[in-house]
């Protein structure tokens, strides 16, 4: 291992002052390192060995979709606020670098998302998800109806604010919130969760990662279009209407995670998802 690339959130690591001492640190180890403020200025993807993200989860997030695909494993340091995908807290920074010097790590394989939206007779990809798609509701004041079919045959129907389709890594994130299952991360599995759903026993359920969904947007009253947004990852990919139709499954693409060991799934879960 001797390149290594690291991504620093300059609001976070002022001036990269942290990614600075990571550098020296890592050359003084007679090692190559580069510094960019996003993973949008990575220009080669394959020259690392090894990504490091000083930032939150949404830094990391990013450093996954730019690096899925490429089996170069990344290793998250929190400088956010719950830090769930990230592996070491800012204080433990240089050990963990000794151990990844040495070795003393494994690299966790994670499952994505990749969609494609219908309108009318155009068909169009709408990228790769590491956490969820979400089709949700434009308007505050309306629901949508979502017919969802599973493998072509139809799984049910949704009138709620919208349906969120979340990876095992993303069970932890909006899909919690909105009381979907935690899944292990390295399991492959999709879950199909209803966001605040018209009805008193609509739940979530989970599908193998080999199936292939399709969202249809119906019509929740005659005289009304409904009008959907599509979000992977919270951010805004397009907008649907009612008769159009998102197909969504198992990216191609995998993206890898530093595990070191000192804190398994269960441990984080437990200190990060119980407070207060």
């Amino acid at each position: 291992m001797k390149n290594f690339q690291i991504i620093s959130d300059v609001e976070k690591d002022i001036h990269h002052e942290t990614a600075s001492e990571i550098k020296r640190y890592l050359e003084s180890h007679e090692k190559c390192a580069k510094i960019v403020g996003s993973s949008s200025e990575v220009t080669q993807i394959d020259w690392a060995d090894l990504v490091i993200v000083l930032g939150g989860d949404g830094y990391v997030i990013q450093a996954a979709k730019r690096f899925a695909g490429s089996h170069v494993p990344i290793f998250g340091v929190n400088f956010g606020t719950l830090g769930f995908l990230t592996e070491v807290e800012k204080p433990r920074i240089q050990k963990a670098l000794y151990e990844i010097l040495s070795g003393n790590y494994e690299v966790e394989k994670r499952m994505a998302l990749t969609g494609r939206v219908q309108k009318t007779s155009v068909g169009e990809a709408i990228g790769i998800a590491i956490n969820e798609f979400i089709i949700g509701k434009q308007d505050f004041g309306h629901m949508i109806t979502a017919n969802v079919y599973v493998d072509d045959e139809l799984m049910d129907t949704y009138v709620a604010d919208g349906i969120l389709v979340s990876t095992p890594t993303g069970s932890t994130a909006y899909n919690l919130s909105a009381a979907g299952p935690v899944l292990v991360p390295s399991m492959e599995a999709m879950i199909i969760t209803p966001i605040c759903p018209h009805s008193l026993n609509k739940r979530s359920l989970v599908v193998s990662s080999d199936s292939k969904l399709r969202i249809e947007v119906g019509k929740t009253k005659e005289n009304y279009q409904d009008e959907a947004a599509i979000r992977g990852d919270g951010q805004m990919l397009w907008t649907v209407s009612t008769g159009d139709v998102v197909w969504i499954e198992k990216a191609k693409e995998t993206f890898d995670m530093v595990r070191l060991g000192d804190a398994s799934f269960f441990d984080k879960m437990r200190s990060k998802l119980n407070r207060n």
